[in-house]
């Protein structure tokens, strides 16, 4: 076991967490899970102890950290990083390994869990406060300072059953940063509130850093880079890299464009269309792709080559490419009705390239499609080829990227 200095607050030693799809495996893994915990009785599921249908969540993970450090856990989804957080937390044990606390911990996992609704604000705030192991006078002495940071007024009173989903996210923030804890456990919660709220809760983050230690999960690449001066990187539950935020995200890219490509379905999209009769011997395919999907960086050049054969003269021709985001919404698209004017459509066979000089998009998976309509008439839509971008700079935000420049035009006395 490590020696813990004065500064160290989190000791990570061999972590794993073990789950199964079965019952009667789970309650058994628990028992002896709790038997360890209680009778200080280890076993070494690193050395083959697990049952049929169990599989590790979390494997064999070491870290420290010291008072003011900020870690970052990242990882893509279902690589554990959650499970972890909440080992880390306290409300899940590991099945092997040990966590050693020194100090006060407060948890921004799941902000509204443990509210009892059918109290009061003021009544969910002394027991809120009980819970993270602060004194009635402690709270007594920071309520007023809750009730105005959470901006919630007379309302405070009502019972929190009234409030809606904002108002309860205020006041759990609230009170967890009131507490002023020794190491933080943060997962997906700094974008508590509207715009403006989100600043104070950045704000009084800022302040706790003074004294505070903290762990935060996070999907957004931007706020690990510039919040956390490590991170570690978890994939299936084993961590691959822990070190500088910056070289981190890299990993994380590696790992998110070689994962197989599985597309999301897009419900706002029309269905397949293909008229026989009037369009045949149709590729689409982007230049330089692997398996189908093109893998690039923002801001790098992009090209998808096409070629149809029209079996009919038409009156008005447009080949469009559309790009969605995961969830189906157009991010933008790309169409001969604005970037080839000149373009003539006749019947025969066409060969096209699309070119961008400059991808715009920040990193994520981008669905392309591809459609071609006469006038109003589909005549051709299918589903082409993903889309994935690293990133081309640390920072970034929002969907897209483009060129800019600043430049001091002159100085303030």
């Amino acid at each position: 076991m490590f020696a813990l200095d004065n500064d160290t607050i989190l000791q990570v030693e061999h972590v794993s967490k073990i789950y199964s799809r079965s019952r009667q495996t789970t309650q058994r893994r628990l028992t002896r899970t709790l038997s360890r915990a209680i009778f200080g009785r280890r076993f070494d599921p690193m050395g083959g102890d697990l049952r049929s249908g169990e599989f590790y969540a979390v494997r064999d993970v070491n870290f420290s950290l010291k008072r003011g450090e900020a870690l970052g856990i990242i990882g893509l989804n279902g690589s554990g990083k959650t499970t972890l957080l909440r080992m880390l937390a306290g409300q899940l044990l590991p099945d092997d390994g040990t966590i050693t606390v020194v100090g006060r911990t407060a948890s921004m996992i799941d902000l509204t869990a443990g509210f009892q609704v059918t109290a009061s604000g003021t009544e969910n705030i002394f027991l809120r406060g009980a819970a993270l192991g602060r004194s009635r006078e402690q709270m007594e002495a920071d309520f007023d300072a809750i009730v105005e940071f959470a901006e919630l007024g007379d309302a405070i009173g009502a019972p929190v059953a009234t409030y809606s989903s904002g108002m309860m996210m205020r006041l759990a923030f609230s009170i967890v940063a009131a507490v002023a804890p020794d190491l933080l456990f943060i997962d997906e919660v700094l974008a508590v509130g509207d715009f403006r709220f989100r600043q104070k809760c950045l704000a009084r983050v800022r302040d706790l850093r003074q004294h505070s230690a903290f762990v935060m999960v996070t999907h957004s690449m931007t706020d690990v880079v510039r919040f956390c001066e490590r991170t570690l990187v978890l994939n299936k539950g084993v961590p691959v890299f822990l070190g500088p935020s910056e070289e981190a995200v890299k990993v994380h890219e590696s790992l998110e464009a070689s994962r197989p490509i599985v597309s999301a379905p897009v419900r706002v999209i029309p269905d397949d269309v293909e008229n026989a009769e009037l369009i045949s011997d149709f590729t689409a395919a982007w230049a330089g792709a692997s398996s189908g999907a093109l893998l690039c960086t923002s801001g790098s050049e992009a090209k998808l080559n096409i070629s149809f054969n029209l079996k009919y003269a038409p009156r008005h021709l447009v080949v469009g490419v559309p790009l969605y985001d995961q969830a189906g919404n157009v991010v933008t698209g790309f169409s001969t009705e604005i970037g080839g004017r000149d373009l003539k459509f006749s019947e025969g066979l066409h060969h096209l390239e699309l070119t961008i000089p400059r991808v715009p998009l920040n990193p994520g998976t981008y669905r392309a499609a591809i459609g071609i309509v006469d006038g109003h008439e589909f005549i051709y839509m299918r589903m082409i080829g993903d889309i994935r971008v690293a990133a081309r700079e640390p920072l970034y935000w929002g969907v897209f990227t483009t060129d800019y420049s600043w430049k001091k035009t002159g100085n303030s006395s």
